[in-house]
């Protein structure tokens, strides 16, 4: 890329996977900067990254959230805020308020809402008359108890990394399941909760950049090991043009402008997807960097303002995995010691799915201190494997979208912002920052 700009960049945050696969996309050629609510979060251990911004809790105070945000694009000259994970539902609510500031790519807020909310998309698709399972969409306790059609999956309108999707085999699960949702305040009356059938096929993901409804980069993939909570954990890089042409015609619907990504079983025989899931935002950068394209560097382009020539496809049959997340899930699964061993082995040596594969979330030959979250998950892991569960529960607190905070962000206009920082010439106080490039 010897032609490219170096560009200033900020992340949004940097606890996620999709943070970490950014990173090695674009760290080698533009200076990137996170801001995260954490002091100790997986993006913070690499080269590529020069600074963090401690900042409040996106998930929990996403008012505060955006006030700092608001406060650092004034002080700071960045080129390109990157929504890298949930906080693109809050940058695409204020992108009028924050793109005086700084580039950005985010479709308007009501086609993103219609992509994020699981009840909206399941209707987009139908209305769009594109193939997906059978469903529903409930409100109330007894609606979801009285359900008879199983199996099927049970999805909370905003959940982050699978915390609100449940799988339901029979009817004294889904009457447990309805207690769950109503005891978290998922089945008040005013929240939707998605009821949907079982998929058939090959579990496999599409990744698109749009410009203002145009597709101008994708790269997909067929997973060889789903996680339990919809994780790309390992697979190989596949081309389906059906769903490129469903691609095509969302974005044109919405007229989308930055990225999203697809989840849907695709049968092989008669070629034809079935749609279950959509995550508005950029996912999957290094897999297909791997593959040959570079869908992040294509979306800080559009975020630039820079008019951008659809990407020609990847290359078919890469392999790849993401290494200490497969140890992740194993130990959700209910892996003991030996068994996460065994499969540390396995991928120290390459063996099995490993096999002819790359890892994407930790490549030391690229950025040595990338080794770091890695080494200390599995280590944590192979002291207490249920360790699992707190680990992922404290680090997806730090990016995902509860129903509240959604809510918070449909609800209000945030106006307010420009006017209370009108005078303010320096980030608050509050703003902690540290110096990584040291």
């Amino acid at each position: 890329m010897p032609d490219q700009r170096r560009l200033k960049i900020l992340f949004t945050e940097g606890s996620s996977i999709s943070a970490r696969e950014i990173l090695f996309a674009l760290g080698p050629h533009h200076v990137i900067d996170i801001m995260d609510p954490s002091r100790i979060f997986q993006s913070r251990y690499s080269r590529f990254v020069r600074r963090r911004h401690r900042c409040p809790s996106f998930s929990r105070n996403p008012k505060a959230y955006l006030i700092f945000l608001h406060a650092l694009l004034r002080q700071e000259n960045y080129d390109v805020l990157l929504p890298t994970h949930e906080q693109v539902y809050l940058v695409a609510r204020c992108q009028e308020l924050l793109g005086r500031h700084v580039g950005l790519a985010v479709p308007p807020f009501e086609s993103l809402h219609r992509m994020q909310s699981k009840s909206q998309f399941v209707r987009l698709i139908a209305e769009l008359d594109l193939p997906q399972p059978w469903f529903s969409v409930v409100q109330q306790h007894d609606e979801l108890a009285d359900h008879d059609r199983f199996p099927c999956y049970v999805k909370a309108n905003y959940s982050t990394a699978g915390d609100g999707v449940r799988r339901v085999e029979n009817q004294a699960q889904m009457l447990q399941i309805a207690g769950e949702f109503e005891l978290r305040g998922w089945l008040n009356g005013s929240n939707e909760v998605v009821v949907q059938g079982v998929a058939k096929g090959i579990e496999s993901i599409s990744y698109a950049v749009f410009q203002h409804g145009r597709l101008v980069g994708y790269n997909g993939a067929e997973f060889d090991w789903p996680g339990m909570r919809g994780w790309a954990l390992c697979g190989t890089s596949k081309t389906h043009a059906k769903v490129i042409d469903h691609l095509r015609k969302i974005g044109e619907t919405l007229n989308w402008h930055g990225a999203l990504f697809l989840d849907y079983f695709y049968d092989p025989a008669t070629q034809t997807p079935l749609y279950i899931e959509c995550n508005p935002r950029i996912g999957g950068a290094c897999q297909a960097m791997t593959a040959g394209v570079n869908l992040a560097q294509q979306l800080v382009k559009i975020s630039a303002g820079e008019k951008a020539e659809p990407l020609p496809l990847g290359q078919e049959g890469v392999r790849f995995h993401q290494g200490f997340l497969m140890m992740l899930t194993l130990a959700l699964e209910g892996a003991n010691r030996r068994q996460l061993l065994a499969e540390l082995v396995r991928r120290h040596l390459g063996k099995g799915v490993y096999a002819n594969s790359q890892d994407t979330l930790t490549r030391p030959y690229e950025d040595l201190r990338s080794l770091v979250p890695s080494l200390a998950i599995s280590t944590s892991l192979l002291l207490n494997p249920k360790s699992a569960q707190r680990i992922v529960k404290r680090t997806v607190e730090n990016y995902s979208l509860p129903e509240s905070s959604a809510r918070i962000i449909r609800e209000n206009t945030f106006d307010h912002l420009e006017l209370a920082g009108a005078h303010q010439n320096e980030t608050p106080k509050s703003i902690r920052q540290a110096d990584l490039s040291k």
